[in-house]
Formats: C-alpha cells, structure tokens, sequence
C-alpha cells in the first residue's frame, strides 16, 4: 500500500518522520536525540497530533515540514526538550555555593552577585538555589540576583508561577518551608507557591544557549547541570567557552555529575567532579 500523501508530496513513514524530528532538534537547538528515542518521540508528541486531529507522526511531520509553522516548531521542542527534575537535586552544588563559591568571590566586601540557571526547566534549580541563597545571604542584607532560562517555553511558564504540589518538595526542610513558600488552600489545597519577597529575585527568560544573546553584567556561578548529556563533544566544546564569556575572574561552572569536561578545550579548572573555576 501507497503511503497518502501531501499537497507537496508524498506523507513520511513512521520511520522517515523519526530521523526528521532528529534532525530538526539538532538543527534548532543541537540537542542530539540518539538512537533508541523513537518511543520517546512518539510518546511525547502524541498530544500534539490528537490536538491537530492526526493519527501518524508522519501526517504530523509532513504538516509541520509543508507549513514551517514557527509556534508548531516551538510546540515541538517544548514536548522533546523538557526533562524531570526535582527540588535540591544534587544538593552538594548548592552547599558549595554557599559555603565556597560565594565566599571566596566576594572577599572585597561587595554586596551584591549574581547567579545563572542556564537550563531551568520547570524550576525546580533556580527556586533552590533562591531558597539556599536566602538561608545563608538573607535578603535585606545582601543584593543578589537569579537569572533562570530555558529553551522551552512551557517548562518558564510553570517555573514563572513558583507553584508546586506537596510531593515535589519531600527534600525541603520544614522550616525552610515555612518560611519561604505560601501554602495553597482550596482547590490549592496540596500545593505551595515561593514568596514573593523570593519571587522578586528571579527573572525568567526563554533562551537558546547557542544563539545570540547578552547580558548587562557578569555572573559569579553559572549551573549548567545535565543538558551537555544531549550535546556532541564539538557543541559542547562550543557551549561551555560561551559560558565562560558570561562569567567573572575566577567565577565557577557547575555541570551534572554525569558530565565532564575532560578533553574539551575550555579555559576551566577541574576543582573536582562536576565543580570547575575560570581560569
């Protein structure tokens, strides 16, 4: 049997509609799915076709090739690029924030710094390293800031309404709970929402970590925590001498501790696994 076809020509197969997405996530963000995604393609695009009322990826894929649709494309990457994560994940990142990073940069009496999530999800890292920071540089004494950014704009708009349910927040102490979320009633019942004195430190921003973009000052630590996992060794090459630009004399990269930069030509010092210093 014929595979149907398009105005401009004949409808992918399963299998063609695969290596086109593929390709155009690499192309588009140069995330490399490998082989073996198929079901994870299929599975998260499978909203995407019942709200376009089609039943095959190819008919999908052929849509969005023909129409080259800009808000489909940015649909798309939302659903493939949106990964789990959690509250104080890999915690020791954020203790060593606090008791070296931070510290050591700002032995001249500065007051004021700033910290980068340069792939923040849904949230969950940037409003950890607020709570973190409020603990240990409380608010009405020192002026810091969190710059959180993602390529998935759906993932900023659940991040930008500081809002979770209960079982998202088992690793934050009680008191820390108290102090710096709002808890939900009614229809909210199970769900606590970041303060707004916390809030205030955060700005969100949808960014493409290998476009173009500026920032009016430089940070002192940049997390960048399991997203090079995706990238080829040239992009990530690419990806942390970018970073490096944004950040201050002696200012830290903290990477996923399933990540490395060992053999990447990156002006970095390995302080230990996972914690490198620009030298």
């Amino acid at each position: 049997m014929k595979s149907p076809t398009t105005q401009h020509g004949r409808e992918h197969t399963e299998q063609e509609a695969c290596a086109w997405v593929v390709r155009e996530i690499y192309s588009r963000s140069r995330i490399r799915l490998h082989d073996g995604k198929e079901p994870l393609i299929r599975a998260r695009l499978g909203k995407r076709l019942r709200a376009l009322g089609m039943t095959r990826l190819g008919e999908y894929t052929s849509h969005l090739e023909r129409t080259g649709d800009p808000a489909e494309f940015t649909r798309l990457l939302d659903a493939l690029t949106t990964n789990y994560t959690h509250f104080l994940r890999e915690e020791d990142h954020f203790r060593f924030l606090v008791e070296t990073a931070l510290p050591g940069l700002l032995k001249d009496g500065r007051r004021g710094f700033g910290v980068w999530s340069a792939a923040s999800a849904t949230g969950e890292e940037p409003w950890s390293i607020a709570l973190y920071l409020a603990e240990h540089f409380p608010l009405g004494q020192w002026d810091w800031k969190i710059l959180a950014t993602d390529i998935s704009t759906r993932a900023l708009d659940t991040a930008r309404q500081a809002i979770y349910p209960t079982d998202k927040l088992a690793a934050i102490k009680p008191d820390w709970l108290r102090r710096h979320f709002q808890r939900g009633s009614g229809e909210w019942e199970d769900h606590y929402r970041l303060k707004p004195n916390l809030q205030s430190r955060l700005t969100f921003r949808n960014l493409n970590l290998l476009g173009d973009y500026q920032f009016p000052d430089k940070f002192e630590v940049i997390f960048c925590r399991n997203v090079m996992i995706y990238f080829d060794r040239p992009t990530q090459e690419e990806l942390v001498n970018r970073l490096a630009r944004h950040l201050v004399p002696g200012g830290y990269l903290l990477i996923g501790h399933s990540e490395s930069l060992n053999g990447l030509k990156v002006p970095f010092q390995c302080l230990k696994p996972s914690v490198y210093r620009l030298i």
